[in-house]
């Protein structure tokens, strides 16, 4: 459940710390007053995606903080870990916060640690369900409805429909995989001519080794350019050397190692220098003699160069027609043998995939019995519950039917579900969607939303005007409904009706001011006397007579 609520300068209002009660939680409001800041600001720590002007007049930054007491739902405490966002210090404890900038991007924080909008959308099924009448008209979708109906559904019946995802997934692969084998068996004379052809360019190529191809351009390199580099050598190795014109450089060391050598008894320096000077005379030589053999080994081969360049050019010829380079020849060789094993062995191929296609049918008929029969009696007892329901909320001899109907079997089954109503006594009755008016609708929601408070573990609902477009008996049935929903989970509301803000376990009000051509808003916790005064406005009695009958009405709540 939500605890606690922190804003800062968040749309107009400056800084707010609100403090939630378990059971029904009301706000209200002079209409226009802001009443629906605080639920944006619950959007998006949902996940809602951040727009522009979330941040006060006059302000640069604003941060919305939420806390969330998790010691009852060990599947988000599961998740939290799995993610890494546990929180050591206090495992019941969950911290989101969200900062928004008037210029640049904001930041998303789960207990400290920097995350995004995205994750806090994975954590918001785990938290709360919001309604308005936006949410209200989603009701109306066939696939909404037939996930409300599930979610009335036992953990084996879960498990079932997350199976049958899977297994569905797993028929149309192999359905797919059947076909294509079938298909390709109708053309597998042709479809063999070519692969073997493909195959026989790439034989004839004498496939080895995968760095082939670079090998050999480094030797063409090397021999195109063969004058050269005995030249140099060559030229290289007969500096070094010498000629009977002139000294080389090896020689010319070595005399000076010599004249050093001579004097080299009377002082440790000269020694020293010597000693690196007959060094350099060595490495000099050792280096001619490396250069020379080097020399004599490079020569000029034309014969081999025309070999690697025509090598080079088959290769290329090849990697061109098939569209692929060097080493995607080797991939490609791959294939085709893999696929030339399947058509000429197709009925072993097909027959191995006809039975697991077999096997995988025979679960899916298994999941799609099991998920009809128990789909009948959810159905069944959701009818009964919601009639129940409406009957508290206003609507005499009112009937909800969450009718079946069949359809071909998928993922999600084989039937189709419409919730249909009949709303008063020998009128027909119909679908939802085209029987229900906006107050008609806000009260079965109501309705539905209250059974399925006792189907899951959800532990906060969010309502943002379910109360519009009702008022006398029927808007003391909807408070009394909310009431008792409040025992089964923590509520949040904004209502605009009296009737169902006595009802309130903690109430908040939220006042607009304008000061100085601004305007702010102010929401706090009211009680005692500030809540008295808060109901009798609601009430539109503000005097004497007025206080005394707001005051009865808490007092009898």
């Amino acid at each position: 459940m939500i605890t606690e609520i922190l804003l800062e300068n968040f749309l107009f209002m400056r800084a707010a710390s609100l403090r939630f009660a378990r059971g029904l939680n009301v706000i209200t409001g002079e209409t226009g007053a802001g009443k629906s800041i605080l639920l944006e600001a619950v959007k998006l720590l949902l996940g809602k995606k951040a727009r522009s002007g979330l941040v006060m007049p006059g302000q640069t930054t604003a941060k919305i903080q939420a806390e969330f007491n998790i010691s009852n739902l060990p599947e988000l405490a599961s998740f939290l870990e799995e993610s890494g966002f546990h929180n050591e210090e206090d495992p019941h404890t969950l911290s989101i916060s969200r900062t928004f900038k008037e210029e640049g991007n904001g930041r998303v924080m789960v207990n400290g640690i920097l995350t995004t909008a995205a994750f806090l959308k994975q954590l918001g099924p785990y938290l709360t369900e919001i309604h308005g009448q936006n949410e209200h008209q989603t009701l109306l979708e066939p696939e909404v409805q037939r996930g409300l109906l599930d979610r009335t559904g036992g953990s084996g019946h879960k498990q079932n429909l997350g199976e049958l995802q899977s297994v569905n997934t797993q028929r149309q692969k192999l359905q797919q995989k059947l076909q294509e084998l079938e298909t390709r068996q109708q053309h597998s004379a042709a479809r063999i001519n070519e692969l073997q052809a493909i195959l026989q360019d790439i034989s004839a190529l004498g496939l080895n080794s995968t760095t082939e191809e670079e090998d050999l351009k480094e030797e063409l390199k090397k021999l195109s350019h063969a004058e050269q580099i005995i030249s140099s050598l060559q030229t290289a190795a007969g500096l070094l050397a010498g000629s009977e014109e002139a000294s080389g450089a090896t020689s010319q060391v070595f005399r000076a190692a010599d004249n050093l050598k001579r004097i080299s008894l009377y002082d440790k320096a000269i020694d020293e220098l010597y000693q690196r000077v007959n060094g350099a005379y060595y490495d000099l030589k050792a280096l001619e003699t490396d250069i020379e053999e080097l020399a004599d080994s490079n020569g000029l081969d034309p014969e081999r160069l025309y070999q690697i360049q025509s090598r080079l050019s088959d290769i290329s010829r090849i990697c061109r027609k098939h569209s692929t380079d060097f080493a995607g020849l080797f991939t490609l060789r791959e294939k085709v043998n893999e696929e030339l094993s399947e058509l000429f062995a197709p009925d072993l191929t097909r027959d191995k995939v006809k039975k697991e296609l077999e096997a995988v049918d025979a679960r899916f008929v298994q999941l799609i019995k099991a998920i009809s029969k128990e789909r009948n009696s959810l159905a069944k007892k959701l009818d009964q519950l919601v009639s129940s329901e409406m009957a508290d909320l206003g609507f005499n001899a009112a009937h909800f039917n969450a009718a079946l109907t069949a359809c071909n079997p998928g993922s999600h089954g084989a039937e189709n579900i419409e919730f249909c109503v009949s709303l008063n006594p020998g009128a027909p009755g119909g679908p939802l969607r085209k029987i229900a008016s906006g107050g008609e609708l806000s009260r079965v929601a109501l309705a539905i939303k209250k059974v399925l408070a006792r189907s899951d573990a959800l532990p906060t609902l969010v309502f943002d005007e379910i109360d519009a477009g009702i008022g006398g008996k029927t808007a003391e049935a909807v408070a009394a409904s909310l009431r008792a929903l409040g025992n089964e989970k923590q509520v949040l509301l904004v209502t605009h009706l009296h009737q169902i803000a006595k009802e309130g376990s903690c109430h908040f009000t939220v006042t607009k001011k304008v000061s100085n051509e601004q305007t702010s808003v102010e929401i706090n916790l009211v009680e005692g006397d500030s809540r008295i005064e808060e109901i009798a406005r609601m009430l539109g009695r503000t005097d004497k007579e007025g206080l005394n009958f707001a005051r009865n009405l808490l007092h009898k709540s």
